[in-house]
């Protein structure tokens, strides 16, 4: 019997790439509220940038940009709670 093969995602949640090009969705790795935003539309981010801060279970996280390109899209503000899986950021 075959090998099954690798999954694409570890066990922790990781933002998943978009399809047909839309560019790179940054998801909420844990339900929590946006503390800051560090970056605004149209600003260049390499991978390892810190995007946002959020509150979750008490503690402040950041979230930092999976792959190098343009922010092309920020679907929260400071003070929203998101939940797990929500798309955050999109990097083009």
């Amino acid at each position: 019997m075959p090998a099954a093969a690798a999954p694409a995602q570890s066990a922790a949640p990781k933002p998943a790439a978009a399809a047909g090009g839309a560019g790179y969705k940054m998801a909420a790795p844990l339900p929590g509220t946006i503390m800051q935003i560090f970056v605004k539309q149209g600003d260049a981010v390499k991978k390892g940038d810190k995007l946002l801060m959020y509150e979750a279970m008490k503690m402040e996280n950041n979230l930092l940009a999976e792959a190098d390109g343009t922010i092309t899209a920020i679907n929260c503000r400071q003070g929203d709670n998101v939940l797990q899986g929500d798309t955050l950021i999109v990097i083009g």
